[in-house]
């Protein structure tokens, strides 16, 4: 029986050069085959019994990059943040969130605040990426979403050492 999780660990390994606009655009193109996955698929079934918040699904050892399966209920929002030095890959199998951008801004006067660049809603099948520095914050639109988040790095590691930075949730406020 097919397994497209096995087929697009197994280039996205072989094709892995690090951060370049290769490895972005190929990884890209192999998750975006995760996101046309028949649900009858054994390992996908299984997820969908489950439903984890959260599942990793294969770590590389040479490389560093993890693949994670999550869904999420409607309204679950993740505050701004960056990944530190990591990078990632969200690629939805099921479900719609929407993605706000933002960029640090310190005025004349020394006040930093975060600017918003604005909002792009991500549907099924849509595959995104946000490089080292990209802040922005998620929010479950749908019933539930199925994600599939690949990093660059472990991003446990990226939050201990002080370079991933989740920013405090005052943008929200503004906007109601």
């Amino acid at each position: 029986m097919k397994n497209t999780l096995n087929e697009v660990i197994s280039d996205i390994k072989k094709h892995w050069r690090g951060l370049d606009s290769y490895t972005v655009e190929h990884t890209r193109t192999q998750l975006q085959k995760l996101t046309h996955t028949p649900a009858q698929e054994p390992w996908l079934e299984r997820l969908f019994a489950d439903k984890p918040q959260s599942q990793e699904l294969y770590r590389d050892a040479k490389h560093g990059f993890i693949l994670l399966a999550h869904f999420e209920k409607q309204g679950m929002y993740r505050v701004p943040h960056n990944h530190g030095a990591g990078w990632v890959f969200y690629a939805l199998h099921s479900g719609e969130m929407r993605v706000t951008s933002y960029k640090q801004i310190t005025n004349q006067d020394g006040y930093t605040a975060l600017v918003s660049r604005g909002a792009n809603v991500i549907q099924s099948s849509s595959v995104t990426t946000y490089l080292p520095g990209d802040i922005h914050d998620t929010e479950c639109l749908s019933d539930w979403v199925l994600m599939f988040r690949l990093t660059s790095c472990d991003f446990q590691e990226e939050k201990r050492s002080g370079r991933l930075i989740q920013f405090k949730d005052h943008t929200r406020k503004e906007l109601s």
